[in-house]
């Protein structure tokens, strides 16, 4: 509840407030921020607690691979700076949004592409951002009551009523569509791939197998990139969804496979030991690297890339 309501309710019980600590805030939203922006390609931060990264890539737009991620972002979050947090995963920015809201607090909701039409005509017309209490008076006045009704106007009438930029906005969002774009801010900020394993029980030669295969593509990211990684992270899903974790810093930048590949099964080595990982219980795994270089004008690349 917002403090200003608050206030109006409690304006009689002799309430008191603590006063708010700005620069407090800036810090931890700073700390999350920097943790955020490293799980994906691009990130927009549009609040001091809000903001939109996209995974697309890394998860081949795959919606189980993308709710493993928002998984293990939500616990480094926790782990490193005690803050839970609510992530919503879409198809796009507005339904990614909405979705963020719907298992608070500490939740995740993930809306597929083919659910979100689905999903948002269960919603109510005020969880669509930007409708305020006027736009909602004018959709009121044209019997609108559900998202289903702003679907089934015609569009004509609507800009008639609400303009032509709101009444499109609103036209597209009752059908799940948004075409706004994550605003860029600078490079990449994470390079992966991850891959389900087979359903045969696979055997540690297969698991360094796979391992070699995502370091070898996450390799060629960062050469076609011309990036250089100075964090290593390998990703295990487990057979009950269990996910496990841990990443490497490096001691220098490397754009190297032998280095990717040489730490990677150091990781998976002391993931198995220390969390009693079962092999035959190893579903999907991911190697991701961070911490990007842009290394492009380096006077020579054979300083970071092999031939």
């Amino acid at each position: 509840m917002p403090i200003r309501a608050a206030k109006s309710k409690l304006k009689d019980v002799g309430a008191v407030f603590l006063p708010t600590d700005i620069p407090y805030y800036q810090e931890i939203s700073k700390n999350a921020m920097k943790i955020i922006q490293n799980y994906g390609d691009l990130f927009e931060q549009v609040s001091v607690d809000e903001c939109y990264v996209d995974f697309t890539k890394i998860t081949n737009s795959d919606f189980d691979d993308a709710k493993i991620f928002a998984t293990s972002l939500q616990k480094n979050i926790k782990e490193q700076i005690n803050l839970t947090c609510s992530i919503g995963v879409g198809p796009n920015k507005l339904i990614s949004k909405i979705a963020s809201g719907v298992n608070k607090p500490n939740g995740i909701t993930v809306v597929g592409q083919n659910d979100a039409k689905n999903f948002i005509s269960n919603c109510k017309i005020e969880d669509i951002p930007g409708v305020g209490p006027k736009t909602g008076l004018k959709l009121n006045s044209l019997g609108i009551k559900s998202i289903s009704d702003i679907s089934k106007k015609n569009i004509f009438e609507l800009r008639d009523a609400l303009g032509y930029k709101t009444a499109t906005f609103l036209a597209n969002a009752s059908n799940a569509i948004d075409y706004s774009q994550i605003k860029i801010r600078g490079t990449s900020k994470q390079i992966g791939k991850i891959v389900t394993l087979k359903k045969d029980k696979p055997e540690f030669e297969q698991i360094k197998m796979i391992a070699g295969t995502l370091c070898a593509s996450v390799f060629e990211n960062l050469k076609n990139k011309r990036q250089a990684c100075r964090v290593l992270t390998v990703i295990l899903i487990l057979e009950n969804l269990q996910h496990v974790s841990i990443s490497k810093s490096l001691k220098l930048y490397s754009a190297s496979l032998e280095e990717l590949n040489k730490n990677s099964l150091l990781i998976i080595n002391e993931m198995i030991s220390n969390n009693s990982i079962s092999l035959d219980n190893i579903r999907r795994m991911g190697v991701v690297v961070s911490d990007l270089k842009d290394i492009s004008g380096q006077d020579s690349l054979l300083n970071y890339f092999e031939n």
